[in-house]
């Protein structure tokens, strides 16, 4: 009876971490459509003053779009974990110009957020053997969450180096 009882509770609070899970992607995902739907709707009823706007307006649906398919791919990788499907492909990478080129891409958005970005990476190679798209995902995820939490003012610094024991 001890072990139904246990076991009855432990299916009670995964169901609750389910729903929380699928509220919590329910409302990261309503942010990007919100943004979309609203400039597409501004561009669709010609309410933009000049071609310069309307630029920047596709800039942001073109960004809002990619986060969108980063939350649904973050989602679907979730699921992938949860059921020991996960692959990772792992390959030799240049992680400086990795992250680089993610803070080049990204550094609008944390630019759009009030903050400042600032990069402390070496001028050398940095080569490892890691997943591409799960290093990216780690980046982009800590720059979301930068521009989500400290919004409106300060700084977010990158940096890569080597420890001195390695790694």
């Amino acid at each position: 009876g001890l072990l139904l009882l246990r076991q009855a509770r432990r299916s009670e609070e995964e169901a609750a971490q389910k729903t929380s899970f699928v509220a919590n992607v329910s409302h990261e995902f309503k942010t990007p459509l919100t943004t979309i739907r609203l400039y597409a709707e501004l561009l669709e009823q010609g309410r933009v003053r000049d071609a310069a706007q309307g630029g920047d307006y596709l800039r942001t649906i073109a960004r809002e779009t990619q986060r969108l398919a980063r939350l649904v791919n973050t989602a679907l990788d979730f699921s992938r974990l949860e059921q020991g499907q996960k692959k990772f492909a792992r390959e030799p990478l240049d992680l400086t110009a990795a992250v680089t080129r993610l803070l080049d891409t990204h550094g609008p958005r944390v630019a759009e957020a009030g903050l400042t970005l600032r990069r402390d990476l070496p001028a050398t190679v940095l080569s490892v053997t890691t997943d591409r798209d799960a290093l990216e995902q780690i980046v982009i995820n800590l720059l979301d969450n930068a521009c989500k939490y400290a919004a409106g003012g300060g700084e977010v610094t990158v940096a890569l180096g080597l420890r001195p024991a390695g790694g």
